[in-house]
């Protein structure tokens, strides 16, 4: 039986325009068609070309992609969230925009707030701007009396002592006999009237006695309350806030047993009314005002009257302000500035959520193409490093029978 004799090669696909076919060299090895010089030049080029993009983009998208990741892992830490976004916001305009602006209003507690954020972060404020601050803080005895008086009678406090003013007339039942007799009134005469301010009176009337069912009685969550119908009659509410207390209260208040309370307002009959109080209030619905209660009292304790309605202007529901409680255990004397500053992205993502996946997807798509191009210049490289060898093809001998 003779050896077959190998039959030259054939191009691939048969026909194909273009096709190299290899050949054999007389040792019966198939040697490889030889490069296209073209060809290599273009592939170097696009692989050039694609190191160029990925160097350029990268100063952009890396640290983009590195904020989105921190961002992320900081959803749930206000304080953590605050740190991170500070570092754009908190400049020295901005910081002299807002100590003038609490100057202004006669926040004083505010403006120490801000002089704490600027030494912390070391920025420069001027002497004239402390001085102000320092004079603020000066003439603030010599308006409290007034305040106070003005708040416990009409329930707006322009200023610390006013404030502390209408939150005292709340706990001794003045004011939420004022508002109840007032609103009530108008309810049973078919008028307008605001149902939030109407079951917050109501529902500090009751505190104010023993008990609402099963709700509590202490005067933590009664000047969380109060400190709650101040907001809504002020408009320091945020509005989805306001909303969601609003549809809390219409559906927490017994129309009937709060006729019988408006009369017992009307008599001026503080004893009656605190019994007739017990069943205006349906606890279920009351919940939400409740929880939203107990946390205006948690933040009052530490920032005060009015950093806790500074705090229901930004929080949308009890979890928001339950932020800035452990906002305000991180930062300390710089958490109204902060809130100030920030707004609700102290506390949230929020709308910057968006930004973060946009960063995030960005940067994995960089990670990605320079994986890919990783991969294709080593194959480049070790080609020319390590250039193929002849294949084998020499015919083998024939096993003898």
């Amino acid at each position: 039986m003779r050896p077959r004799t190998p039959s030259p090669p054939r191009p691939w696909p048969p026909g194909r325009p273009g096709a190299r076919a290899s050949r054999i060299d007389g040792a019966g090895a198939m040697e490889d068609p030889a490069p296209n010089p073209g060809r290599r030049r273009a592939a170097g080029a696009f692989l050039a070309l694609c190191a160029a993009g990925l160097a350029a983009a990268a100063p952009v998208l890396l640290p983009a992609a590195d904020r989105a990741w921190h961002l992320r892992a900081a959803a749930d830490d206000p304080e953590a969230l605050s740190a991170l976004r500070l570092p754009g916001i908190a400049d020295a305009e901005r910081i002299g925009a807002g100590l003038d602006a609490a100057v202004a209003a006669g926040d004083d507690d505010l403006a120490r707030s801000f002089l704490t954020l600027a030494e912390a972060r070391g920025v420069p404020v001027s002497p004239e701007r402390r001085a102000r601050v320092e004079a603020l803080a000066a003439d603030a005895p010599r308006r409290a009396l007034a305040e106070a008086a003005t708040g416990f009678v009409s329930g707006e406090g322009a200023g610390p002592a006013g404030l502390a003013g209408a939150v005292a007339g709340d706990l001794v039942g003045y004011g939420d006999l004022r508002d109840l007799w007032r609103e009530g009134g108008r309810l049973s005469r078919g008028e307008s009237y605001d149902p939030l301010l109407l079951g917050l009176a109501a529902a500090g009337l009751a505190l104010t006695g023993a008990t609402v069912l099963s709700l509590g009685s202490s005067v933590p969550v009664h000047a969380g309350t109060t400190t709650l119908k101040l907001a809504a009659r002020t408009g320091k509410l945020s509005r989805p806030l306001a909303a969601r207390l609003t549809r809390a209260a219409a559906a927490s208040v017994d129309r009937e047993a709060l006729g019988l309370a408006a009369a017992a307002a009307g008599r001026l009959d503080l004893t009656a009314l605190r019994r007739g109080t017990v069943g205006v209030l349906r606890p279920g619905p009351f919940r939400e005002i409740r929880a939203v209660g107990e946390q205006s009292a948690r933040i009052q304790a530490r920032l005060g009257t009015r950093g806790t309605l500074q705090a229901l202007s930004v929080a949308e529901n009890a979890d928001d302000l339950r932020r800035v409680a452990r906002l305000s255990e991180g930062m300390g004397g710089r958490t109204r500035a902060v809130l100030a500053l920030l707004g609700r992205g102290a506390l949230v993502l929020g709308s910057g959520l968006l930004a973060v996946l946009q960063g995030l997807w960005l940067g994995l798509a960089w990670f990605l193409g320079a994986a890919l191009f990783c991969r294709r210049a080593g194959t480049a490289l070790g080609r020319l490093i390590w250039p193929r060898r002849p294949r084998d093809h020499r015919a083998r001998a024939p096993v003898a029978a």
